[in-house]
């Protein structure tokens, strides 16, 4: 065996077993056609073969049932975790514009009782209205271009918000990578890299009318409670709550894929983090009772969503 043989034979092996098992002579011959013929930039062939591994490992169709059950939860965890950016984005939105026009609010995000209680809103600005409006283009815009069919314009909106935001992370935060930080922001960022790898060109695009309805009434409803809606029974945050029924309405009403079952424990997982990241850093004091049940309710939902993930995953690639 050439020494360029063995490289490429080596370089093979970033493709998952299953696509090699019948491709790899084929395309180890191929390569070193190539190269021969000049026709390999340095460096080109390695970086295509990253492309085909990743598009390999998160296929959705003529791939084993677990390959595409991994992709299809990629996938949605991405399309979902756009959904619940939206979600903040709006309420926040919401919440700046009605006392930018006069309309303050007695209570913020969070509610507990006497000093320690918590806001993340003060009086809004221009500037805050302006981080609303980008935190909820930030998501809208990656989705909107999905749904009308343009991938690599999506992906691209998608690279550059998460460029802009580590930037922005990075300049605000002195280079700090403690665990708090990175526990608040990993959430918001992973949606955006899961659409970039996930939404290839073999990949499926999502049903255009029903995520629309789903974008829409998810920013309605977000805005709407963040405008209009003050109340004491908040606990953690309103999106845990959002969650809770989330959850209970999947299971009223589920479709028996382990996708939908991984995707919304993974993303119910990413809402319970970041507020959980806040109480941990702002929080003094005794924990208020609501956010305990909060916290029991969205884990044992996670816990049974995994649970039947598994259950379903099991049926589909028995």
């Amino acid at each position: 065996m050439t020494a360029p043989e063995l490289q490429y034979r080596r370089m093979v092996r970033i493709l998952p077993r299953w696509y090699r098992a019948d491709r790899e002579d084929e395309m180890v011959g191929t390569l070193l056609d190539a190269r021969e013929a000049g026709r390999l930039a340095e460096g080109r062939e390695l970086l295509a073969m990253l492309g085909l591994g990743l598009r390999a490992r998160l296929a959705a169709g003529s791939a084993p049932a677990r390959v595409v059950a991994f992709g299809d939860t990629v996938r949605l965890v991405a399309l979902l975790g756009l959904l619940w950016g939206v979600m903040k984005g709006a309420f926040s939105l919401g919440h700046d514009l009605c006392d930018a026009l006069g309309y303050p609010r007695a209570t913020g995000l969070y509610s507990s009782t006497g000093e320690a209680s918590l806001s993340l809103y003060a009086a809004a600005s221009v500037q805050q209205l302006g981080q609303g409006i980008a935190l909820v283009a930030a998501a809208v815009v990656p989705l909107a271009l999905l749904f009308a069919g343009r991938r690599r314009a999506a992906r691209a909106v998608a690279a550059l918000v998460l460029v802009a935001g580590f930037a922005a992370f990075l300049y605000q935060y002195s280079f700090s990578f403690s665990p708090d930080l990175l526990g608040y922001f990993i959430p918001q960022w992973l949606p955006l890299l899961l659409l970039i790898a996930g939404f290839h060109l073999g990949a499926p695009l999502p049903s255009a009318r029903k995520w629309w309805i789903a974008l829409t009434g998810v920013a309605a409803c977000a805005f709407y409670f963040g405008s209009f809606v003050d109340s004491d029974l908040r606990g953690l945050s309103w999106f845990t709550w959002a969650a809770a029924l989330v959850i209970l309405a999947y299971f009223a009403f589920r479709r028996r894929t382990p996708a939908w079952s991984f995707s919304l424990a993974v993303c119910c997982s990413l809402v319970l983090i970041q507020p959980l990241v806040l109480l941990s850093t702002m929080a003094a004091g005794v924990v208020d009772p609501l956010v305990l049940v909060q916290v029991f309710l969205v884990g044992a939902g996670i816990a049974a969503l995994t649970a039947t993930g598994i259950v379903d995953y099991r049926r589909q690639t028995a």
